[in-house]
């Protein structure tokens, strides 16, 4: 699974947060996905995460395990196994769906105690349902989601992937300018023809779609705050031409940028 140093993941609310035991009488299963994503701590015992992609994973004392929401999984435990965990759901059109939707990713024993209690104030915070205790349990899932994906990236981050994370992070901050493929290659050191084709392997969208994905995202923001003319966000977004830009708005979006301001 492949991380990029600029992601976002906007959290709409948390489901539950909990400590839970889980024996050999009770069966966990997900044959059709979870439904939200999940962060799981485990505090004590062992189990077989066993998903449907084929793929198994032994996780014990100290892990973390963070699940998408489409994981389709059964889980079979070694006696008592016992754990925190928070499911939550987000608001996906603002946030990282690479990040989050491409698979399972597992931390081991790596900052096990700074996790645990970090862990205990979010379920502590959840349970006493003090006032506030749902925005303060946000954030400290916020935290605990920061932590794991920094770690997770420096722990099994390639050269080709690290290589390939500056190129999107190049494209993220310099939507609004010139950028040639050829500049996104030699920037990551490799051919155009070779750097086409690892970043296919790791990214949905090709880099020029990647870098319209975001000119259109921030495109709506201009036109939706009312602040700016149909020229000046075409201006922002990279458009040396206003008219070329209302053709991509309305091939993109099927209204014309015209249309967004009125409402």
């Amino acid at each position: 699974m492949l991380f990029s140093s600029c992601f976002f993941v906007d959290i709409k609310r948390i489901d539950i947060a909990h400590e839970f035991t889980l024996d050999r009488i009770h069966k966990c299963q997900y044959p059709f996905g979870r439904g939200c994503f999940g962060l799981v701590y485990i505090l004590d015992g062992q189990a077989e995460y066993r998903f449907f992609t084929g793929e198994h994973i032994n996780v014990a004392k100290g892990d973390l395990l963070f699940l998408p929401s489409k994981s389709a999984y059964v889980i079979e435990t070694l006696g008592a196994f016992r754990h925190y965990t928070v499911n939550f759901d987000i608001h996906t059109e603002s946030s990282s769906l690479d990040l989050l939707e491409s698979s399972h990713s597992l931390l081991q024993n790596k900052n096990s105690e700074r996790f645990e209690m970090i862990f205990k104030r979010l379920v502590n915070m959840w349970n006493t349902k003090k006032t506030g205790y749902e925005m303060q349990a946000v954030g400290i899932l916020y935290e605990l989601l920061s932590i794991f994906f920094l770690e997770y990236t420096g722990k099994n981050g390639r050269t080709t992937d690290r290589r390939l994370l500056s190129t999107k992070e190049y494209i993220e901050q310099n939507f609004d300018k010139m950028i040639r493929l050829e500049d996104l290659a030699k920037l990551a050191g490799m051919s155009v023809t070779n750097f086409r084709r690892e970043w296919s392997k790791r990214y949905p969208e090709p880099p020029m779609q990647y870098r319209d994905s975001i000119r259109l995202y921030y495109a709506k923001e201009y036109l939706n705050s009312g602040y700016y003319t149909v020229s000046e966000v075409a201006e922002k977004c990279g458009f040396e031409d206003a008219s070329y830009f209302v053709r991509f708005f309305k091939k993109k979006t099927g209204v014309t940028p015209g249309c967004i301001k009125k409402k």
